[in-house]
């Protein structure tokens, strides 16, 4: 968003118009509560006629001025006060017209102030891709996302800000537990930046996916669309931040457009994975092991045997499960380049586990 996406701030002009009509009223308002008291008994009609003057006379001038486009925030305010407080509303008024005056000397603008949130940037595409690059944050965005969440624990406020804008900029899931440590942070000056990085990220995500959506519909039979709108829909339901309705229902349309897309394209294998990665995710272990089985033999990413190995251990189907590693010895063979959370599992089924050796040696 750039500062001509903005509306512009309400012009300040009219303040002298604004205390001169709040003197006038202050003082019939004033003597229309001495008509009153002084002569109890015809008094309060001259009084009550005198106020209803008053109020129709501030009626019309805030009606003009609003015809002229000049600012109605303090001519509202005596607009709002005056009928139900009488004299008070227009000292409340005057009052407030000049701690305005005193305060909005030293204020931020409004522009200056939603700019300092996201600042624009001026990097070229090729200049900041060489920065994702060099930084790691292509590929350790889940590191990354862990040194935000502790900047956000126990940083100051302007590091928390920069690390808002930064997330804002370039979202991953695994930045959520950072902007909603913004939310719930003690400085309302960070709250209010996370609650606008938040709606803008979703903002983003929801133009993304109404421009899917018309791509879709535009050409029904375009398996490539309606795969991205289903693989965006999955990105958004595993963003982290939507309530467990709203990410189930998202799913459901992701899985839906998963298994639309697989019926007129059974040999993309891509479709194939995504759809049975969202299957276990979902607790459809069963119909996950169906679709993703037909990639073991086929399958050049040890990820997809990952996800079927996992649909395997939750259906209770150990045996092939034991078998799996050497049926794919040139993915799983050797146990040392596994990831450490599934390291010690394979090892086991495979039997090279170092910890059996000693067992069976004892």
């Amino acid at each position: 968003m750039t500062s001509n996406d903005l509306p512009d701030e309400v012009s300040p002009g009219g303040t002298l118009e604004t205390v001169a009509v709040g003197l006038i009223a202050g003082a019939t308002e004033a003597a229309a509560v001495m008509l009153a008291y002084a002569w109890p008994g015809h008094g309060a009609a001259g009084a009550t006629a005198l106020h209803v003057l008053t109020v129709a006379g501030i009626v019309l001038w805030v009606r003009r001025r609003a015809r002229r486009d000049l600012d109605l925030r303090m001519p509202g305010l005596l607009l709002v006060t005056t009928p139900v407080l009488g004299p008070v509303g227009p000292a409340c008024t005057l009052a407030t017209v000049l701690m305005h005056a005193l305060f909005r000397r030293y204020a931020t603008g409004f522009h200056e102030w939603y700019l300092s949130l996201f600042p624009e940037s001026e990097v070229e595409p090729a200049q900041e891709l060489y920065e994702l690059i060099v930084s790691g944050r292509e590929v350790a965005h889940l590191a990354a996302g862990e040194s935000f969440t502790d900047v956000m624990s126990v940083g100051s406020p302007q590091q928390k800000q920069a690390v808002i804008a930064l997330v804002a900029r370039h979202f991953r899931p695994a930045f959520t537990p950072a902007l909603k440590a913004g939310l719930a942070d003690a400085d309302p000056s960070v709250r209010v930046q996370a609650a606008t990085a938040t709606a803008r990220v979703e903002h983003e995500f929801n133009e993304r996916w109404l421009e899917l959506e018309a791509a879709v519909q535009a050409n029904p039979d375009a398996v490539a669309t309606r795969h991205a709108l289903a693989r965006h829909l999955d990105d958004y339901a595993f963003c982290g931040l939507l309530d467990s309705n709203r990410e189930a229902e998202i799913r459901d349309k992701a899985l839906d457009g998963y298994r639309r897309c697989l019926e007129r394209t059974p040999d993309d294998d891509d479709i194939r994975h995504d759809l049975g990665r969202l299957l276990l995710r979902c607790g459809h272990a069963r119909e996950a092991a169906g679709v993703l089985e037909p990639l073991v033999d086929r399958a050049k990413d040890r990820r997809i045997l990952y996800w079927y190995a996992e649909s395997l251990f939750r259906l209770g189907r150990y045996a092939e499960l034991r078998a799996l590693p050497q049926h794919r010895p040139d993915l799983l063979g050797r146990v040392d380049e596994l990831p450490d959370a599934l390291r010690d599992v394979f090892a086991l089924w495979s039997g090279d586990a170092p910890w059996l050796d000693k067992r069976e040696a004892a």
